[in-house]
């Protein structure tokens, strides 16, 4: 039997009947980044908030946090909440040749102290390396985890629905679904809008790539044709930035020939390591910065919150999966995961998908340690347990309605990498999936 306050599919009626009560004082009908952040802080000072979207939860935000953004209080105060979620990133910047004066500049890595940083880099005579701090972002998870407070904290929020326009003050709701026959009559203070289309638009070129047992102690940043290009690390792949406008495969070369330049010998990548690759629409204020910012302005207009209030009500509102006990540094959450993966190890996971689900579901990764355990008998210790196991908190718990949805949460590439634990299509089918 379904709990009838988690946020599952099961409880979809449930909740826009609950809906039909009351009057919001805001209402959106998009579910991106700062609307849902918006609502989770209001929430915290007494409003009624709702959120509804036509398809899933719109996931805006990048990937990456610059260095030059990096120390914004508000970042660090999210970053305070969702350490999981928003990592501490260090880079080494490499540069074919020195600048005039570099050399004077703290973060440059003298030479003869470069393999200590990275021992399997090889790089030219002349080359500077300097080392930056960045913050990498768990998108759709970071996403995911602020509506799931917000849904705890009281807001309504559901995907896949249609918004009409009724009288004043009126919004009906109809599921897209079909699985709910009625439409729902929601009443309003405000119909609030803030998406931006006006914002300008450049393209990225994304490509995944196979680590082929490397480890790299920092993510790398170097140039291709004057166009800079990050190399993130991951627990599974390494991921591919740069700002290019097409997916021309002698450009591709060039990148994964200058990667491979930069190391020994015995390490060297070609297009047989590319797991997938993209071109991504970017929006150019889709950066934590300029959303935070943004988001400040939405907060004092209509929650008559000042720019230090604003701060300290990210500190304030509850969050549902970063119960850490007060462990929020890097090295301390490597340690943390490590723990309980040496908890969850019975139970036949890997410890790479055990790190996958540590960092996508945070503190909430103990429920399903605690239901691996539990039906171990039913599956059998290791990989298909936990396949049932992520699909069962999916389904409980992050309102998935296709496996379009099912892939977003847990943020699959490659579907057919065992430490993703994605589950069968069709084990999904069976499920009330359409």
């Amino acid at each position: 039997m379904v709990d009838s306050s988690s946020f599952s599919i099961e409880n979809r009626q449930k909740f826009l009947e609950e809906a039909t009560g009351n009057k919001f004082d805001f209402v959106f009908t998009s579910c991106g980044f700062k609307e849902a952040l918006f609502c989770l802080i209001a929430s915290g000072l007494g409003f009624r908030c709702a959120l509804f979207c036509e398809h899933d939860f719109e996931n805006v935000l990048h990937t990456v946090v610059d260095t030059k953004d990096a120390g914004k209080k508000s970042i660090i105060s999210l970053r305070e909440r969702f350490p999981h979620l928003i990592l501490p990133d260090e880079y080494l910047h490499i540069q074919k040749e020195k600048k005039r004066f570099s050399g004077l500049f703290s973060n440059t890595i003298k030479e003869k102290d470069l393999p200590r940083y990275e021992p399997t880099l090889q790089l030219s005579d002349g080359a500077l390396v300097s080392l930056e701090r960045e913050f990498k972002i768990n998108a759709n998870r970071l996403l995911i985890s602020i509506i799931k407070s917000a849904v705890d904290n009281g807001v309504c929020i559901l995907n896949h629905v249609n918004c009409d326009l009724g009288n004043e003050g009126e919004l009906i709701i109809s599921d897209r679904l079909n699985l709910i026959e009625n439409s729902y009559s929601i009443h309003y203070d405000k119909l609030v809008q803030f998406s931006n289309p006006d914002n300008e638009q450049r393209t990225e070129l994304h490509i995944y790539l196979n680590k082929k047992g490397l480890f790299l102690k920092r993510s790398v940043k170097f140039r291709v044709e004057d166009k800079l290009v990050r190399l993130i690390r991951y627990q599974d792949h390494f991921l591919l930035i740069c700002e290019s406008d097409n997916m021309n495969l002698d450009f591709v070369k060039k990148v994964l020939d200058e990667l491979s330049s930069m190391f020994v010998h015995e390490i060297s990548f070609n297009e047989d390591d590319i797991i997938s690759s993209q071109i991504v629409s970017v929006d150019s204020k889709a950066n934590l910065k300029d959303q935070l910012s943004a988001l400040e302005k939405y907060c004092k207009q209509y929650l008559n919150v000042s720019g230090s209030e604003f701060v300290e009500r990210l500190h304030k509102f509850s969050v549902i999966d970063s119960h850490f006990e007060g462990r929020k540094e890097i090295q301390e959450l490597i340690e943390f995961a490590d723990f309980k993966y040496d908890e969850a190890k019975q139970t036949g996971i890997d410890p790479i998908s055990f790190k996958n689900v540590f960092y996508r579901f945070g503190s909430e990764s103990e429920q399903l340690t605690e239901l691996a355990y539990e039906w171990r008998a039913k599956y059998g210790p290791g990989e298909k347990l936990w396949q049932n196991v992520q699909l069962w908190y999916l389904y409980k718990h992050e309102m998935i309605c296709s496996m379009n949805d099912y892939y977003a949460r847990i943020n699959s590439i490659d579907k057919t990498n065992p430490s993703s634990l994605s589950i069968d299509e069709e084990v999904m089918n069976k499920c009330l999936f359409v």
